[in-house]
């Protein structure tokens, strides 16, 4: 996990100093892409309709980092994919075992993001709705049981500021991932949901 870490890190520095000194290489098109990282905080809201008498979820914060290509398509459309790596601290309890529920887990998107383009000057406001692909990581550095969770898909929505900094763009952002799928291997009775909510934090080349 460790290592993993520290290549999503070392790409996003990568990409941002790539973009930095490709700046003047690139053409003043509006429609060149950029590139980014991000970080940012996010609540689990893992949700089962029969909680109390299948299981007992407890939610609880935690936090994330991934990186991000954006390429504009129309004047207020682009194209935003990213990969984030989020540490989770969510717990189940079941049969009197305390699992911890996907303690780490790649996030695949792509978003949608459209500009709302209701202000003039260097802040924009944006927002996009789209798929995520959630995929858990093994537990095994976990020193305690990990609930078997599996692949899952969810819709993220989100709503968020780009601010122009000249060189480069800060975008805080609030996002919902709502889980559409069972996030068990082995499910039994009602689905179990794996939502989340999160601020981030989005670094990105102008």
């Amino acid at each position: 996990m460790k290592k993993l870490t520290f290549s999503l890190l070392l790409t996003a520095v990568s990409l941002s100093g790539f973009s930095q000194s490709s700046t003047d290489f690139k053409s003043e098109s509006k429609y060149r892409p950029s590139f980014g990282f991000n970080v940012g905080l996010n609540q689990s809201v893992l949700f089962n309709s029969n909680a109390t008498e299948e299981l007992e979820i407890q939610n609880a914060p935690g936090f994330r980092l991934g990186v991000l290509l954006s390429f504009p398509i129309f004047e207020k459309w682009s194209i935003d994919p990213k990969a984030e790596l989020s540490f989770n601290y969510s717990r189940i309890i079941e049969g009197n075992i305390n699992y911890r529920v996907d303690p780490n887990n790649l996030d695949f998107m792509v978003h949608m993001k459209y500009d709302l383009g209701y202000w003039k000057g260097k802040i924009q406001p944006y927002c996009y709705l789209s798929p995520n692909i959630r995929v858990p990581l093994s537990g095994e550095e976990i020193d305690e049981p990990t609930y078997d969770t599996k692949i899952a898909l969810a819709a993220d929505f989100a709503f968020g500021l780009d601010i122009d900094l000249g060189h480069s763009n800060i975008s805080p952002e609030i996002r919902f991932s709502g889980g559409l799928t069972d996030i068990r291997r082995n499910p039994y009775g009602n689905i179990l949901r794996g939502s989340n909510a999160a601020f981030v934090l989005n670094f990105s080349s102008n």
